[in-house]
């Protein structure tokens, strides 16, 4: 009877010492699990350029036409931009103290995406990287990817074709029948779903199918030179001024620093206070034969800070005054010279001035990305061969816009 008590006790006393030496390492290994995976939801905004977009709040529900800015999108929301629109997202840090956001999605018309997870590390002394995964299902959007003083960003692109895993740096990702993604700046890492994997640098891209990735490419070769204008104008460009009455003021053409999806960036302002017509503007000379490429893609950004004309917005009476347009002039393939335009104004003509369809009316004051598309099958009734100029340039009689990130992306 007795050594059955000892027995016993001394399974209590070394089950008591096993269970608080247990304790003793698993509480403190939980809360390092804890301080260590614990997550935040990051702040999600949706800014709509061109509207309206429509949105499936949290993936359920009916979607919703959306016109307006909104913040807060919550995890699993369904953005599409219809034809003619586009919108950006906007993901901060959930930290009060951050003011600079983490990563921008800039959303291009006929895109289709899911905001999968958006979320970041509850606790500073955690390890982690801010974790952005976006589904996309049809279309094109561009990220730039920043990142935090203390802590890294990690953003996962999934399509159907595999997933695209980028860092800091600025992307593009398109879908059609295939998956595409270039890497302007920074690194990627593109995964098919076959289980084929490829590195990405600057420069370089690569194209999932189901079958596998082909890659890495050269990126789409760019025409224009100094078209973020880190150099002189000077250096690719030559610039002009015209206008109607002398008397009045020229206007001026220079390089200004702005802020453009949270880079400070070099753009051209196009300035003038006065009346009557005149013309600011830059042109580049480029004489390309583009006869064996299959796309040809004009980028840029753009910014109207201000516009009058007669105490109108628009593009004055003929629509041919617009404070952007942009000019192609190219030779196609059966000798004859053409051009093609486009341009953008804030503010509502009068009601007899003339809107050409090649003018859109922008957001005053605020910076917009534009692509063109695929300009070969836009103009495929007259096939461009040679791209002899671009011009950008500002016109009408009070006017304060500016331009950078001018591309004319022309690939095999």
């Amino acid at each position: 009877m007795r050594n059955n008590l000892e027995r016993s006790a001394w399974i209590i006393l070394l089950s008591s010492f096993g269970l608080c030496v247990a304790l003793g390492v698993m509480i403190p290994l939980g809360i390092r699990w804890y301080v260590r995976n614990a997550q935040m939801n990051q702040h999600v905004s949706l800014q709509v350029q061109r509207g309206p977009l429509s949105v499936v709040y949290g993936g359920r529900g009916r979607a919703l036409s959306v016109s307006e800015d909104t913040r807060d999108l919550p995890e699993a929301s369904r953005i599409t931009a219809p034809n003619a629109t586009s919108g950006r997202l906007v993901i901060e840090a959930p930290d009060p103290g951050t003011v600079a956001p983490i990563a921008t999605v800039q959303l291009y018309d006929e895109t289709e995406c899911v905001l999968s997870l958006a979320r970041s590390p509850r606790f500073s002394a955690s390890p982690l990287p801010h974790r952005l995964t976006l589904k996309m299902e049809a279309g094109r959007v561009r990220v730039n990817v920043y990142g935090t003083l203390d802590r890294s960003t990690i953003v996962e692109v999934q399509t159907p074709q595999g997933s695209i895993t980028l860092t800091e740096g600025s992307y593009e990702v398109k879908i059609n029948a295939e998956s595409e993604a270039t890497v302007r700046y920074g690194q990627a890492v593109v995964v098919g779903d076959s289980g084929d994997e490829s590195s990405l640098g600057p420069g370089e891209r690569a194209i999932l199918r189901s079958d596998g990735i082909d890659g890495p490419l050269p990126a789409a070769r760019n025409l224009v030179a100094n078209g973020d204008f880190q150099d002189p104008l000077e250096s690719g460009w030559q610039t002009y001024n015209r206008q109607t009455d002398p008397q009045q003021s020229p206007g001026r053409i220079e390089l200004v620093t702005s802020v453009v999806d949270n880079e400070e960036t070099t753009a051209v302002n196009f300035y003038r206070d006065a009346v009557n017509h005149a013309e600011l503007g830059i042109t580049q000379a480029i004489n390309y034969d583009v006869r064996d490429f299959a796309s040809l893609e004009l980028q840029m950004a753009v910014n109207i800070a201000y516009q009058n004309i007669l105490g109108f917005g628009g593009c004055g009476y003929l629509g041919s005054e617009c404070p952007i347009i942009v000019r192609i002039n190219y030779r196609d393939i059966h000798g004859a010279d053409r051009e093609w335009l486009h341009g953008f104004y804030t503010g509502r003509p009068a009601e007899d001035w003339l809107l050409n369809y090649w003018a859109e009316s922008v957001e005053i004051g605020t910076w917009q990305a534009y692509s063109s598309g695929n300009l070969m099958e836009e103009l495929a009734g007259t096939p461009p061969a040679v791209i002899q100029s671009l011009t950008v340039h500002a016109s009408g009689h009070s006017f304060d816009a500016l331009v950078t990130e001018v591309e004319l992306l022309a690939q095999e």
